[in-house]
Order: C-alpha cells, then structure tokens, then sequence
C-alpha cells in the first residue's frame, strides 16, 4: 500500500482540485492522508469534509509547525509500505500512482522518480527531458540529483520505500525553511542500491506567482536558510561521496553570490548578514571554480565578490544589463 501524505496550510483555493485528482487514480491500494498544518482558514473544515466523503482519507489536525513538521507528522500516522509527498497546490496524472509502481517493481529499485510538468502563468509545460527509463546506481542517481535540470529534489515526483525511512529514521529537518526536500532526498540517496527515473511526465508543479515577494524586498530568513541546508548536504556526504559534498558547496557559493546581489538591490542594511554571506562565499569558491555547472563569465563575475561583495553587485549588474542589449537587438533584427 502507498501512503499519499499532503501538508495542507493556507492552500484553500487549490487543495479541491488536488485531492480529486489523487482519487481519481487507477491504481487502488493507498490511503490518502491530509495534515492540516494549523492553517488559519477553511483547509482544516475542508479536511474533514473529504475525510467523511471517502474511505481512503485520513484527516489530521496538528498546530503549525511548518512543512516538514507536517511530513514528518504523516509518516508518523502512515500505514503504507511505500509513501509519497505531493503538494495541495498542485495536480497530479490518473497513472501517476500507478506508473511509479511499475518502474519500481519492474526494475527492483528503491525509490522511482516521474517526470512533470511546470504550470507557471497559465501555461503548462514539460520541464523534464525526453527519453528512456533510466536506472542508476547510487552516485549516479545523488549527481543527477543534484542537477536543477534533470529530475530535480523536490519529493513530490519520487516514491520512496517506507522500510528505508524506518530502518534509518529518516525525517525532514525541521531546522531547515529552505531546500529541505533536497535534503532529505540526499539521505534517503545515501541508502539505494537502485534508482529508476522515468522522464515521463505524470505530476502538475503549480509554479504559481500567488504571495511572491518584490524583486527588491530584502532577504528573508527563510531564504537564508537555504545556505544551512547546503552546508548539513555538503557535511554528511564528504565521506562517502566527496563529489555530492563539492556540489553542495558550490551551490551554496551560487546561493551567497545571489544573496549577495539582492542584498545590495533592496536596499539592505544589516552588516551582519552580508558579512556572513561574503565570508562563506570565500570559504567554499573553489568548489565553485571547479564545477562545470557554471559558465566562465559567472567565475570570472565571482572573483569580484573576493575582492569585495560590492564590486561582484556592481560587475554583475552591468554585465546582467549587456546581456539584456544584446538579446534586445537579437529580437530586433529577427
């Protein structure tokens, strides 16, 4: 049996359409399991009216705790042998249950991966690339992991196996606001033998716009976060897989580099906060130097930022504006 856990807060205008379409799937042995999150409107009624319309829900109510309190919440309450994650705000295919346990038995893997669909101003388009089944061994399946472009670490796309969770104790870290997902998936990683991946998509992102900050708001706390969660990423696999902890580290330079930049184009005054970014940007660039991930004009903007965060703002600001001439006079001329 799958257990389908779904965090609900402050999703009432989206969560309906969630449900119904993770009811209407063709595969029938899973329990669907909502965790109000202590969501201050309608989710908690809405809640309990599905779990009274039908048999396979589960309703729960816990004070808010935020996502990964309410996932690790689910799997507390979960009875299945597999689960799975997705969000209340997105969609999902009638196979996608289905589909996912096919891969899976069919190649005896640990965990199996769908691709999906990116929903974003009204548009929905294939975020993943075509292709074939693809099964990978452990470091394998952390690079690709690791990699915005392939099946990315969300884990609303994966089904993980329930033992693995239990027999390792996995739990979201509920310290981390930002990026966790990807963090949690690192650790369960770390404990496959086989990964399989099916590019074919059968989940919905709703990359909606809805409660968006401005362009120039300052750095939030949550947002910051996000370097915490790079770090624990980068620390826990520099033993077994120093390649995985070198990724980390180099996205973490990437994050403080775009930090950096918002930093300075809002407006922000807080010392402290810049003084912390520069210093771990400084800390880690090698790993930023060595990955193939970025271009050389993104390294060479980077070495600005050694010398002072300033100069990589104002550096990267002119060059941002180049490149936005330059597509300007392309569209001209076509």
């Amino acid at each position: 049996m799958i257990s389908v856990i779904v965090s609900i807060y402050k999703m009432e205008k989206f969560m309906d359409h969630c449900i119904r379409t993770l009811l209407n799937q063709t595969y029938e042995d899973y329990e669907l399991i909502l965790v109000d999150d202590g969501s201050p409107d309608r989710c908690g009624e809405k809640c309990d009216e599905w779990e009274k319309q039908e048999e396979k829900i589960r309703a729960y109510h816990k004070p808010n705790g935020g996502l990964s309190s309410a996932r690790n919440f689910g799997i507390t309450h979960a009875r299945g042998d597999m689960i799975i994650f997705p969000d209340p705000d997105d969609w999902v295919e009638p196979d996608y249950l289905e589909k996912m346990v096919a891969i899976r038995e069919k190649n005896n893997a640990d965990l199996s991966i769908c691709g999906f669909y990116d929903f974003s101003k009204g548009q929905d388009k294939i975020h993943t690339p075509g292709g074939n089944v693809v099964v990978l061994d452990t470091e394998s399946a952390m690079k690709m992991l690791m990699h915005p472009s392939h099946f990315c670490g969300f884990t609303w796309n994966k089904l993980y196996d329930m033992e693995i969770i239990k027999e390792h104790g996995l739990r979201f870290d509920e310290e981390l606001g930002m990026v966790q997902d990807l963090h949690f998936n690192v650790r369960y990683f770390q404990y496959c033998r086989t990964v399989v991946y099916d590019p074919v998509p059968l989940y919905h992102y709703n990359h909606h716009n809805e409660g968006v900050t401005s362009v120039y708001a300052p750095l939030s706390a949550r947002r910051l976060s996000g370097l915490l969660t790079y770090k624990k990423i980068a620390e826990i696999t520099l033993d077994q897989h120093p390649q995985i902890s070198s990724i980390a580290y180099s996205s973490l330079c990437k994050m403080c580099l775009e930090d950096i930049y918002i930093y300075y184009r809002s407006g922000m005054n807080s010392p402290d906060t810049l003084s912390m970014l520069w210093k771990d940007f400084c800390k880690y660039r090698k790993h930023f130097y060595r990955s193939a991930a970025y271009t050389k004009k993104d390294k060479r903007c980077a070495r600005f930022a050694v010398i002072h965060p300033r100069l990589y703002f104002d550096t990267f600001r002119i060059y941002r504006r180049f490149v936005r001439s330059v597509e300007k006079g392309k569209n001209e001329v076509s």
